[in-house]
């Protein structure tokens, strides 16, 4: 009797205590007042890791060649979906095909799809990083040009075409599936015209596409938002609790323990890393996809941008903001975002301040462009110039700031054929490069 009483009571006992232990466990607060180092999260001047690495190196047109009918667009819509339809793919295998700078690929056939790029870009990235295709190498060759042969077999064949080398990559890509594809959207391209400028540009491979007509391009005006400078700092600069602030006659800069910001006039803001500017500075393109989480990370792409040059010389990794799928240029640098990576970290982030808002009505006229073939004859005929000299040809838009003096500041984009002469971007006007 005694024992059984025993055995309930300690029971009893042990429930109890499972009872109280449980109401602790779920009531306990840790004590956070002895903490040494609180966790900050720094701000960011966009909405952070938003940014398809995808749309940040897209080409800037797409062009669809059928027996000498020739379409094209910038649509970044119809551009991205073909990127896609690759990206869902496979390889089967990959190799490289030496190339003179005059690839023909003659057993291809006269029907096949090009992106073209402004910049030459990584094989290896590209294909990893925007393709999502399983390729290991170690090699460091550049494409500016890819192409899609989807009529010499039943599977779909990429060649990445670069100045010496080109990389072909036969995929698992049904090649009827993609031209089904491809027969919808050529409905909405419009008739692109091929150039010849040299003997680089001599094969159907190679000729630099161009929009055939450029009447229906018109002009667009945008309320300007100013992109906070200390939101900036706060994102890029640390120990800010002991930055130094001094003003200027046209500029202000910023001192802090590991950076120094400045920012002019021309609504232009520039950060240098101290502890990277004695060091070695990276190749720009082995620190491609660095340079673009770095700008992703505090919401800096605040516009349409995508990779659209790189200065060997200088370092340097230029991304230029894009309207309606063409390049913005700005003399000042407003539309661009460049970065110079050092050792470890970035050394330089060089930017605009200024991003598009709201669409208005413009009201300035612009004057009707001419097309691509009186541009050609412009040129062609010219004594300043050397034709051969001519690597590029593309329709963009000329960003121009309003006076300082309007209450809300805007942001006109004025369409204007630009030419790549001799390595630099200029524009047209009237027989003239600017």
């Amino acid at each position: 009797m005694y024992k059984n009483l025993i055995k309930s009571l300690i029971l009893i006992i042990l429930v109890c205590s499972s009872m109280v232990l449980t109401y602790l466990i779920w009531n306990f607060k840790p004590q956070l007042t002895n903490v040494d180092t609180a966790v900050v999260e720094k701000k960011t001047i966009g909405p952070r890791f938003i940014d398809n690495i995808k749309n940040i190196y897209m080409p800037y047109q797409a062009v669809s060649y059928n027996e000498g009918n020739i379409k094209g667009t910038t649509e970044s819509r119809l551009i991205m979906e073909l990127t896609n339809f690759l990206s869902e793919s496979q390889i089967q295998s990959a190799y490289l095909i030496d190339n003179n700078g005059k690839f023909q690929a003659k057993h291809i056939g006269n029907r096949f799809t090009l992106f073209d790029f402004t910049v030459d870009i990584p094989q290896t990235m590209y294909v990893t990083n925007i393709l999502d295709m399983n390729y290991k190498s170690g090699d460091r060759y550049t494409f500016k040009r890819l192409m899609i042969d989807s009529e010499s077999r039943k599977n779909v064949n990429i060649y990445l075409i670069g100045r010496t080398k080109v990389l072909k990559i036969e995929t698992d890509a049904k090649s009827q599936a993609f031209n089904k594809l491809m027969q919808t959207e050529r409905k909405s391209m419009v008739d692109y015209t091929s150039l010849v400028t040299n003997e680089f540009t001599s094969s159907d491979k190679m000729q630099l596409y161009i929009p055939q007509e450029a009447d229906n391009i018109r002009a667009y005006r945008y309320i300007a938002d100013r992109i906070s400078v200390k939101d900036i700092n706060d994102a890029v600069l640390d120990d800010q609790d002991n930055i130094i602030e001094r003003d200027r006659k046209e500029s202000t800069t910023y001192f802090s323990n590991t950076g120094i910001v400045s920012v002019n006039d021309s609504d232009i803001y520039k950060y240098n890393n101290l502890s990277e500017a004695d060091s070695v500075k990276a190749a720009p393109r082995e620190i491609l996809v660095k340079s673009f989480k770095f700008i992703s990370s505090h919401g800096g792409f605040t516009d349409d941008y995508r990779l659209f040059d790189i200065d060997d010389d200088n370092r340097t990794i230029d991304y230029q903001m894009f309207l309606g799928g063409r390049p913005v240029f700005n003399k000042t640098g407003l539309s661009n975002i460049s970065v110079i990576w050092g050792k470890n970290d970035q050394y330089e982030y060089r930017r605009g301040l200024l991003s598009t808002s709201v669409a208005v009505p413009s009201t300035q006229a612009v004057e009707k462009l001419p097309s691509a073939e009186r541009v050609r004859y412009r040129l062609a005929s010219s004594k300043e110039y050397r034709f051969d000299k001519i690597t590029n040809m593309l329709i963009g838009y000329e960003m121009k700031k309003s006076a300082d003096s309007e209450i809300q500041a805007n942001l006109l984009f004025e369409p204007h054929w630009y030419i790549e002469y001799n390595n630099r971007w200029l524009k047209y006007e009237d027989g003239r490069l600017k």
